[in-house]
C-alpha cells in the first residue's frame, strides 16, 4: 500500500511521473543484477523509438545507459569479476585516435555526438566483458533469436499485407537487415549442432520465420553477408565435427537441404509477392540508385577525404558533411542521393574520418577478434562449448567482412550487438571459457 498509493496519485495527477514511479522497483533490480541489463539491451536493439530531447536517444541508447551504470556500481562495491579483457587494448586504441582525430580537426558538432557515442558503445563492451563469467551465452542467444522471430512475424505480416511492395522492418527501423542476418546464423549454427528434436524443430522454426524477414528487409547486403557467413558455418561445422569426434549429426545439414529444397518451389508459386525483392536485387548494378553506382560514389569521395588528410582524416562523424571539406564533390551526378549519409562501408568511413592510424587501430581490433574467437572453438571440446563458440567466431568474421562494403556495428542499434558479442568474446578463453552451461537443453 505504501508503494501503490502514491503510484495511483501520480498516474491520475502526472502520467509520465507516475510511470517512471511504476518502472522505479524495475531500474533497481536492473542497477543491483546487471546480467538482466543485458538481456533488456537485447530486447531494446529492436525497438526503433527515436526519443527527441537536445539529442535524439534510442530505446538501445536507454537501455545501455542503465547496464553501464550497473556496471559503475558493480565496480564501486567491489564485486571484480572481469577475467582477461582479450580486446581492451585494441579496443581502447582505437577510441584514443578516434578522439584525438576529433581534437586535430577541430572538434565539431558532429564529432562530439559521434564521439559520445562511441565512449558510450566503448563502456558497453566493458560492462558486458564484466558481466560475461554470470551469463549464460546460450541465453543469450536464445533471447535474441526469440525477440528477433517476434519482430520478424510483424515485419512478414506488414509485407504480405502490402503485397510485398514495400520494405518492411517491424519494430525495429532500416538496420533490422543486419539484425535478422545475425539471427539467420544462430538458428542454423545451433540447428546443426543439436541431437535433440525439440532444439531442431525450435530452431527451424525460428530460423524460417527470420528468414522470411530478411527478405521482407530486401537488404542486398545483409543478404550477402548472410550467404558468407552460412559458407563458414557449414564448412566448420563439417571440418571440426569430424577433428572433435562430437556427437554432431550430419544428417542435420541433409534435412536442412531439403527443407530449403522443398520452400523454393512453394515460394515460387507466390512469385508476385517476390516481384519487389527481385527488382530491388536487380538494381544492385551501375544504374542510377544501384547500390554499387552509389557505393562507388561514396567510396570515391571518401577516399578523396583520406587523401586530403591521410594521417588524422577529416575527423570522426563528419564525412555527413564532406562537401564541407571537399566541395568539388558537389559535382557528382548522383550526389544529391547520398548527401547525409555515411560511407554504406565502415572501413572506407574509418579510413576518412580518422585517417590511417584509425584504420590500422581498427584492423588491429578485428583481427583480434577473430583471432581470439576461432582459439576459443577449436580448444574447446563438447558440443554444447562448441555451438556458443563458433557462432560467436562466425559473427566476428561477418562483422569484419561487412564491415568491407557495408555496415553499421560502430552506430545505430547495431552497434549494441556488435559490443554485446565482442564483449563476451573479450572475456572468453579456449577450455577456460567461464559462460555458464548447464547443459545442452538449458
Amino acid at each position: 500500500m505504501v508503494y501503490i498509493i502514491p503510484l495511483s496519485a501520480l498516474l491520475i495527477w502526472k502520467p509520465v511521473l507516475g510511470i517512471a514511479f511504476g518502472c522505479l522497483p524495475i531500474l533497481i533490480l536492473l542497477l543491483v543484477n546487471g546480467v538482466f541489463a543485458v538481456y533488456l539491451l537485447i530486447i531494446g536493439t529492436f525497438l526503433f523509438l527515436p526519443m527527441q530531447f537536445t539529442v535524439t536517444f534510442l530505446p538501445a541508447d536507454v537501455c545501455a545507459m542503465i547496464l553501464v551504470l550497473a556496471y559503475f556500481i558493480d565496480i564501486f562495491l567491489g564485486r571484480r569479476t572481469i577475467i582477461q579483457n582479450h580486446l581492451f587494448k585494441p579496443y581502447l586504441i582505437y577510441l584514443l585516435i578516434v578522439v584525438l582525430s576529433a581534437l586535430l580537426n577541430g572538434a565539431t558538432a558532429l564529432s562530439i555526438k559521434f564521439i559520445m557515442r562511441q565512449i558510450l558503445l566503448f563502456m558497453t563492451f566493458m560492462a558486458v566483458c564484466h558481466y560475461s563469467p554470470r551469463l549464460n551465452i546460450k541465453h543469450v542467444f536464445i533471447s535474441f533469436a526469440i525477440v528477433a522471430a517476434a519482430n520478424s512475424l510483424l515485419s512478414t505480416m506488414q509485407f504480405l499485407v502490402a503485397g510485398g511492395g514495400i520494405r518492411t522492418f517491424g519494430l525495429a527501423g532500416r538496420g533490422y537487415g543486419d539484425h535478422v542476418m545475425l539471427g539467420m546464423l544462430i538458428c542454423l549454427v545451433y540447428y546443426l549442432w543439436s541431437s535433440d528434436i525439440r532444439e531442431r524443430v525450435f530452431w527451424t522454426i525460428c530460423g524460417i520465420i527470420i528468414s522470411g524477414a530478411l527478405a521482407a528487409t530486401q537488404t542486398r547486403a545483409s543478404a550477402i553477408t548472410a550467404g558468407i557467413g552460412i559458407v563458414l558455418i557449414i564448412s566448420f561445422s563439417l571440418r571440426y565435427s569430424f577433428k572433435k569426434n562430437l556427437a554432431i549429426s550430419r544428417n542435420n545439414l541433409i534435412h536442412a537441404a531439403i527443407l530449403v529444397a522443398a520452400v523454393i518451389p512453394i515460394i515460387l508459386i507466390y512469385t508476385p509477392l517476390l516481384d519487389g525483392i527481385l527488382y530491388r536485387f536487380g538494381r544492385i548494378g551501375l544504374q542510377a540508385s544501384g547500390t554499387i553506382l552509389l557505393r562507388f560514389t561514396l567510396w570515391t569521395a571518401a577516399l578523396k577525404a583520406f587523401w586530403a588528410n591521410p594521417i588524422w582524416g577529416i575527423g570522426p562523424g563528419n564525412f555527413a558533411q564532406i562537401y564541407l571539406w571537399l566541395p568539388e564533390v558537389k559535382f557528382d551526378p548522383i550526389f544529391y542521393m547520398v548527401s547525409g549519409l555515411s560511407t554504406h562501408a565502415i572501413v572506407m568511413t574509418v579510413l576518412s574520418e580518422t585517417g590511417i592510424f584509425g584504420f590500422l587501430s581498427l584492423g588491429y581490433f578485428f583481427f583480434k577478434a577473430i583471432r581470439v574467437s576461432y582459439g576459443n572453438f577449436i580448444s574447446v571440446s563438447d558440443t554444447c562449448r562448441s555451438a556458443d563458440t563458433l557462432i560467436l567466431f562466425v559473427i566476428a568474421s561477418v562483422i569484419t567482412i561487412s564491415s568491407i562494403y557495408s555496415g553499421s556495428w560502430f552506430w545505430g542499434n547495431n552497434s549494441y550487438h556488435m559490443a554485446i558479442v565482442f564483449g563476451v568474446i573479450a572475456a572468453s578463453e579456449g577450455e577456460r571459457i567461464k559462460f555458464k552451461t548447464r547443459g545442452c537443453l538449458n
